[in-house]
C-alpha cells in the first residue's frame, strides 16, 4: 500500500537535473523548493475541502433554498386547501343551528374537561407529545405565514 502512496504523491514536475549548469547542492535546493511548493498546494487543496463552516454554511443555504421552494407548495396547497373547506364550512353551519342550541350546557362541563387534562397526559405521553408537536408546527406555520405575507 506504501508503493501506491508514494506513486500518487509524486511530483508532477521533474527534478531539476544537476547537469543544467547547477551544481549538486543548487539542484537538491531546486527540488526541495519544488517539494515545498508541490506540499503547500497539497496542504491548500485539503483545506479547501475540509473547510467545514463553509460547507455547512453552502449547505444551509442549499437548504433554505429548498425549504423555500417547499414552503411556497405547500402555501399553494394550503390556500387551495382553506377554499375548499371554507365550502364545506359554510354548507355544514346550516345544520349546525340545532347543535348549536345546546353550545351554553357544554361549555359548562369544560371546566371538569381541562382538568381532566394532566391525567390524560399521564395515561397517553405518547399521544400528548404528537398534540403538542401538532400545536408547535401549527404556530410555526402560522408565524411563518403571518411573516411571509407582511
Amino acid at each position: 500500500m506504501s508503493t501506491t502512496t508514494r506513486q500518487n504523491t509524486s511530483r508532477k514536475t521533474p527534478r531539476p537535473a544537476a547537469t543544467d549548469g547547477m551544481t549538486e547542492v543548487e539542484a537538491l535546493r531546486a527540488d526541495l523548493e519544488m517539494t515545498r511548493q508541490h506540499l503547500a498546494d497539497t496542504v491548500q487543496e485539503l483545506s479547501r475541502q475540509l473547510n467545514v463552516p463553509r460547507r455547512i454554511k453552502d449547505s444551509a443555504a442549499s437548504a433554505g433554498h429548498r425549504a423555500a421552494q417547499a414552503a411556497g407548495t405547500f402555501g399553494q396547497r394550503a390556500k387551495a386547501t382553506a377554499g375548499d373547506v371554507g365550502v364545506r364550512a359554510k354548507t355544514t353551519a346550516g345544520g349546525m343551528g340545532e347543535r348549536a342550541k345546546h353550545l351554553p350546557e357544554h361549555a359548562k362541563n369544560l371546566p371538569a374537561k381541562a382538568n381532566q387534562a394532566p391525567e390524560l397526559g399521564r395515561k397517553h405521553p405518547k399521544a400528548t407529545a404528537a398534540v403538542g408537536g401538532a400545536v408547535a408546527l401549527g404556530v410555526g406555520a402560522a408565524a411563518w405565514i403571518v411573516g411571509r405575507n407582511r
